[in-house]
């Protein structure tokens, strides 16, 4: 790590590891908060079940497979294995509803454009400015 802060500079390094915790933070949030099904499909005839059903498959298998430790999957992987599951009493309407939505990846717009804004600032911070150390850096 060391070698990479020297390569990259301080104030860049620094900025790529705040940018891996904003971007994890993002990841922690879309694991544990399922989009809301908002209005149930004609065919749901347990709203209640539904739901209940919709908010323990996203933690169970979207948190699942955005948080696992030992291989946590980008975005688009955790859907395609998402979709795999059962889904319970939620109602095959409710679940083409939801999947439009998650298909839709505004969930993750925030994190792409972030990743394009940061990288663009983080590139132009290498080339035209001057590394810099920490002013008491061991480095």
């Amino acid at each position: 790590m060391k070698e990479h802060c020297l390569l990259m500079g301080y104030e860049v390094y620094t900025g790529v590891a705040i940018a891996k915790t904003i971007l994890d933070e993002h990841c922690h949030l879309l694991a544990t908060e399922e989009p809301p099904i908002l209005s149930h499909a004609n065919d749901c005839h347990d709203p209640v079940g539904c739901m209940e059903d919709w908010h323990g498959i996203w933690w169970n298998g979207m948190g699942r497979f955005l948080l696992d430790g030992r291989n946590p999957q980008p975005y688009d992987e955790a859907v395609k294995h998402f979709k795999e599951l059962h889904f319970g009493q939620v109602s095959l309407g409710c679940k083409a509803q939801m999947f439009h939505i998650i298909d839709s990846k505004r969930a993750f717009d925030y994190a792409d454009k972030f990743i394009d804004d940061i990288c663009k600032r983080l590139v132009h911070q290498m080339i035209y400015k001057p590394a810099l150390s920490p002013p008491h850096s061991p480095l």
